[in-house]
């Protein structure tokens, strides 16, 4: 993947794919390997992580913070069609976490794959994070 690559696969529109009720969030591009994308729907920015997210999305990741931060508003992560992560993926999710805990905003994984739920609970985070799923339906907090 190239610089380029990272920057148009969060600015080239796609047809909106809905990731939970009244929630919609352009999908993956082409034929790329995975990828990090921001929406808003509900008062919430929504970040949807897919397929493999690894160093090589570094740019996206930064992109999507950055974005993130100038909406100012609560945080979903939709990783349900997450496929790997490795620790760069991790770290994106951990400081979009300390972020909005720093400025009260807080983060919530939905439908969080168990490679996601491992990592977290490898680092001592996996309670630390709120979680929703989604099971077809609306979302629902897990406890």
């Amino acid at each position: 993947m190239t610089d380029d690559d990272a920057t148009t696969a969060l600015s080239t529109p796609t047809a909106p794919r809905p990731t939970g009720p009244g929630d919609e969030v352009p999908g993956p591009p082409g034929d790329d390997v995975g990828g990090i994308e921001v929406g808003e729907a509900a008062g919430r920015v929504l970040v949807r992580m897919w397929g493999e997210v690894d160093a090589a999305l570094r740019d996206q990741a930064s992109l999507a913070m950055v974005q993130c931060l100038q909406r100012g508003l609560p945080v979903t992560v939709d990783a349900r069609d997450l496929t790997f992560i490795d620790s760069s993926g991790l770290a994106f999710v951990l400081q979009l976490h300390k972020v909005g805990h720093d400025e009260g905003l807080p983060l919530v994984l939905r439908d969080a794959p168990d490679l996601l739920l491992d990592l977290l609970e490898m680092v001592g985070m996996a309670d630390a994070i709120a979680r929703e799923s989604t099971d077809g339906g609306p979302a629902v907090l897990v406890p």
